[in-house]
């Protein structure tokens, strides 16, 4: 296209004329546009089924913090103000993502910066795709694949560091290491973000009691929980059920 018909055409989407229809055919990839303030200005069909919603318009005008936990949704956000504010793209990074039914996958993101006329930048395009789509941009991470199956499978009980370093054969100091090179985070640190999106989900969607959401994934008992939850949540499981459920 024309460099002025680009320029009208992201206008247009800053505005919130949606023209993803294309996209709704990569049925292995989400697509979205966000506004400066990151609402959703247009959403792909692959999107909308990560949210979990019917239409794109369910997903228009809200933010990552109305899908995301407060900690995933956080972390978005600092990246689209990183691409906003320097006016370069972030190219395939890796990110773990929430499902609506509480589970995670990890996904590369791409995110590039929306101009206007003026080459003012008025927001970001980006791309996901969950690592079975995407195995050559995730071979540098498959040694922790077993993992993190390892993890999803027994969140509920009394897992031990030594425990994840015995699945990929190392020695604890040598895991923690490679996992915190690697994910940025701690093993300890991945497995209780991990606990608490998966009880965020329980506390939305099942009227179990708090205590029983605690003990069932995971955690000690309900002060545990709640000190966790409101760390990373930046509040209560109780409000954040009134809140969100």
């Amino acid at each position: 296209m024309n460099t002025l018909y680009k320029l009208s055409f992201l206008e247009q989407v800053a505005n919130g004329v949606s023209y993803v229809h294309l996209f709704d055919f990569l049925t292995d990839t989400c697509f979205f546009i966000k506004d400066r303030e990151g609402g959703f200005i247009a959403a792909n069909l692959a999107q909308q089924q990560k949210f979990a919603v019917a239409r794109e318009e369910d997903i228009i005008g809200k933010t990552d913090f109305d899908f995301f936990t407060k900690s995933m949704a956080e972390a978005y956000r600092v990246d689209d103000q990183k691409v906003m504010d320097t006016g370069k793209a972030i190219e395939k990074k890796v990110e773990l993502v929430s499902n609506p039914n509480g589970s995670l996958n990890w996904h590369i993101t791409s995110k590039v910066p929306l101009f206007n006329r003026d080459n003012q930048v008025i927001g970001i395009m980006g791309v996901m795709r969950e690592m079975e789509q995407a195995a050559e941009q995730w071979r540098p991470y498959r040694q922790f694949e077993p993992v993190i199956h390892y993890i999803d499978k027994h969140y509920r009980e009394n897992i031990k560091v030594g425990d994840l370093a015995s699945v990929v054969n190392l020695s604890v100091s040598q895991f923690e290491k490679r996992f915190r090179l690697i994910f940025n985070i701690t093993p300890s640190k991945f497995l209780i973000r991990y606990r608490i999106v998966r009880a965020s989900n329980e506390l939305i969607h099942t009227e179990n009691k708090i205590i029983h959401i605690a003990v069932d994934n995971g955690f000690f008992d309900h002060s545990h929980f709640s000190r966790e939850f409101k760390r990373i949540m930046g509040m209560s499981p109780g409000v954040y059920r009134k809140q969100h459920g």
